[in-house]
C-alpha cells in the first residue's frame, strides 16, 4: 500500500510540474507575442553648410518609425555647445546658451512642427536656415531634434524618446583657422587589453575643421596587427581629446603604435612600444628578482 501510495504521489507531482511548464510557456509567448517596440530614427545625423549673412537655406531631414507602434513627434531646434574634451556630453540647454556660436539654432524655422507616423512609415521634415546679417564671420553650432510624445492610451510607452542632428555652420567672412596637435600619450606598460592610446588636438580659431587619426598596431618584426582610421570634428575654442583603443590585443606581447593626425596643414607622426602584461607576470618577475637576491646573499655569506 505504501509503495502504491508512493507511485501515486510521484504521478501528481510530474503532472503538476508539467502543468506549470505549459503555462509558464504560454505566458512567455503571449508577453513576446503584445510587446510594444517605439523606435524613431533620424538620418542624416549632421549636417555642413557654408553660408552668406543675411540669406536663408531651405533643407530637410527624414524621421522613420522603425518600431511596431504609431506615434506623434515634434521637432525644435536647441543650442550646440562642447563642454569637455572627451566630447561625450554636448550640452543642449542653459550652458551652451552662453557660448557664443551655440546660436545657429536660432536661424532655424520649421513650416510643420508636429508629425504622425505609423510602423514602417517615414517623413521627410523641411526647414530653413536664416542666417542674420549680424552673424560674425566663422563657426555656428545648433542641435535639431525630433521627439516622440507620450500616448496617453498605451501605457507601455512611458517615456519621450529624440533623436538629433547637428548643424555646423560656417558664415563666410575673415575669420580664423588654427590647429595643434598634441603629444600622444601612449604608455609602455600596459596590463590587460585594449591596448590604448590618446591624443589632444585643439582648435585655436573661429570655424571647426576635421582631424583625421590613424592608429596603427604592429608586432616588433614589422609586421600589421591593427589598423584604424577615423576622422573628428573639433568646434572653435575647444581641445578634443580622442582616446585610441585597440580592442582584440593579445594578453601578452611587445607592439609598436604609430600615430598619424592630420588637421588642417599640419601633421603629426608619433611612434612608441607598448609591453603589455596580465597582473601575474609581474608579481612572477618580482618574486624571481627576490628570490634571486635572496640566493646572492646566501651565497655571499657561505
Amino acid at each position: 500500500m505504501n509503495i502504491l501510495r508512493h507511485h501515486q504521489f510521484l504521478a501528481l507531482a510530474a503532472g503538476m510540474c508539467a502543468c506549470l511548464v505549459a503555462v509558464a510557456g504560454a505566458l512567455t509567448v503571449y508577453a513576446a507575442s503584445t510587446g510594444s517596440t517605439e523606435s524613431i530614427t533620424l538620418s542624416p545625423v549632421s549636417k555642413r553648410y557654408t553660408l552668406n549673412t543675411g540669406t536663408t537655406t531651405n533643407d530637410s531631414f527624414t524621421i522613420s518609425n522603425t518600431g511596431n507602434v504609431a506615434y506623434n513627434f515634434i521637432v525644435y531646434a536647441r543650442p550646440y555647445a562642447i563642454i569637455n574634451s572627451d566630447y561625450n556630453n554636448p550640452n543642449y540647454g542653459a550652458k551652451a546658451n552662453g557660448v557664443a556660436n551655440a546660436d545657429a539654432y536660432q536661424w532655424v524655422k520649421f513650416p510643420v512642427t508636429t508629425y504622425h507616423l505609423n510602423p514602417g512609415e517615414s517623413a521627410t521634415v523641411p526647414y530653413s536656415l536664416a542666417v542674420p546679417s549680424s552673424a560674425a564671420p566663422g563657426g555656428h553650432y545648433g542641435v535639431i531634434f525630433a521627439e516622440t510624445q507620450a500616448s496617453g492610451g498605451n501605457a507601455s510607452i512611458a517615456r519621450d524618446k529624440r533623436v538629433g542632428m547637428v548643424v555646423y555652420a560656417t558664415v563666410n567672412g575673415t575669420y580664423k583657422m588654427g590647429a595643434t596637435i598634441g603629444k600622444p600619450t601612449i604608455p609602455f606598460f600596459q596590463l590587460e587589453p585594449p591596448l590604448s592610446a590618446a591624443i589632444n588636438v585643439q582648435n585655436t580659431g573661429n570655424a571647426d575643421f576635421l582631424a583625421d587619426i590613424q592608429y596603427r598596431v604592429t608586432d616588433i618584426f614589422g609586421n600589421q596587427k591593427y589598423v584604424a582610421k577615423n576622422t573628428y570634428e573639433v568646434l572653435p575654442a575647444t581641445t578634443r581629446a580622442i582616446g585610441l583603443q585597440w580592442g582584440a590585443a593579445p594578453a601578452f606581447g611587445l607592439f609598436k603604435v604609430q600615430i598619424i593626425s592630420t588637421a588642417l596643414n599640419k601633421v603629426s607622426n608619433n611612434t612608441a612600444y607598448v609591453f603589455m602584461a596580465p597582473y601575474w607576470f609581474y608579481g612572477f618577475v618580482a618574486i624571481v628578482i627576490v628570490g634571486g637576491v635572496m640566493y646572492a646573499l646566501v651565497r655571499r655569506r657561505r
